[in-house]
């Protein structure tokens, strides 16, 4: 039998690539490829899948990201790494050890595939849990599959999404670059060394997210890189874990400082419904970091990148040198030239606002009585 982790990192499509396969789960199952649910909900919609087709969206967070639940579980038991909210009633991590034991034992596949961007974790707060989670497949062929992206372009998309969820963070042409040192985000070794420290046999599926993209995104990469024989006739990959316009970060920075958490994600709902409504510039145009501290990263990363080359046998991200080179639209200038369309596009928030999961539209009222003077008088530094 072989076993394929995907083991990240964030950023990298693998939103994408869970809901790929999890969407085809029943399909894959048939052709002897296992992606295991964790918990009863996911057999549940998995026996669904197989009995009368496709679930209903939108799909509950423990089955189209069961191995970031199963991940987020392991972490918690082991350091108690907080479970988040959008992954409610976990059994213990025992439970769902047995359940993906028991599907090998009761399906015989000829490939399990475990996925989750939350694996990149496990080697800086608990590399024990790598072991803990090879014992479960004694005797597979194992394959680690990794992704990886240029730091700065990574840490401005990380940043972004903690931002969409409310994270109180300064701004990355700020302070806000100096709480990556020393983690998984500035340090690739940290995430990936222990895996190969763990499987020292595994075939290594190291990847550039520049290349990902060439070659199609997350998932046909992915498939192109399993060595597996995919059946046809799969639901095809869809864009999902969409993000905020870099010309309306700040805004969403700013309210979750001022605002509760629910109507923080309600704002940022709306900024990404509206991100390419408001006139802003291209989104590889708008600069995050700033020159001093996009040196800053670089130096940090150096360690990172001496890793990747020795790993690799050549520099692992052949455009590094652009690191160094700030974009041409400083985020305080286009946050600016923005306000006047998103104040026009927060007036009529009332109207009715697609969903970002599927499903009917959705009304946002209040929105702009919240809103609307809170983006008039924001002051930029």
């Amino acid at each position: 039998m072989k076993l394929l982790l995907f083991i990240g990192h964030h950023k990298v499509g693998s939103t994408s690539l869970q809901d790929f396969l999890w969407r085809n789960a029943a399909a894959l199952l048939r052709a002897g490829i296992l992606y295991p649910p964790v918990e009863s909900d996911g057999h549940a919609r998995l026996l669904r899948q197989a009995l009368v087709g496709p679930d209903p969206e939108p799909q509950p967070w423990n089955a189209r990201e069961s191995h970031n639940a199963l991940a987020f579980r392991m972490l918690f038991e082991a350091v108690q790494y907080p479970v988040p909210p959008w992954h409610p009633d976990l059994p213990s991590v025992h439970q769902m050890e047995t359940a993906i034991r028991n599907q090998i034992r009761v399906h015989q596949p000829r490939a399990v595939i475990l996925c989750s961007e939350v694996f990149a974790n496990f080697g800086a707060w608990a590399p024990g849990l790598i072991g803990q989670l090879g014992r479960l497949f004694e005797g597979a062929e194992v394959s680690l599959h990794c992704t990886l992206r240029r730091p700065d372009q990574y840490l401005a998309a990380w940043h972004a999404q903690r931002i969409r969820f409310g994270d109180r963070v300064d701004p990355l042409r700020a302070q806000g670059l100096e709480e990556y040192r020393g983690t998984i985000h500035l340090d690739y070794a940290l995430l990936l060394a222990p895996w190969l420290t763990a499987f020292p046999e595994a075939r290594l599926s190291l990847r550039n997210y520049a290349d990902v993209v060439a070659a199609g995104g997350s998932v046909a990469d992915f498939v192109a890189q399993s060595g597996l024989a995919f059946p046809p006739g799969l639901a095809p990959e869809r864009r999902v874990n969409l993000s905020i316009h870099p010309a309306l970060l700040e805004y969403a920075r700013c309210a979750a400082t001022q605002f509760p958490q629910p109507e923080v994600e309600r704002f940022c709902d709306f900024l990404i419904a509206v991100s390419d409504r408001v006139g802003a510039p291209p989104r590889e145009d708008v600069e995050m970091f700033g020159a001093a501290n996009r040196a800053a990263l670089l130096d940090a990363f150096a360690p990172s990148e001496a890793f990747l080359t020795t790993l690799s046998g050549k520099p692992f991200f052949a455009q590094m040198n652009r690191a160094a080179l700030p974009r041409p639209v400083p985020e305080v200038e286009a946050a600016r030239a923005v306000r006047t369309p998103l104040l026009a596009r927060l007036r009529g928030a009332g109207r009715s606002l697609p969903r970002l999961c599927g499903g009917s539209p959705t009304l946002e009222p209040g929105l702009a009585e919240t809103f609307l003077p809170f983006v008039r008088s924001l002051e930029f530094s």
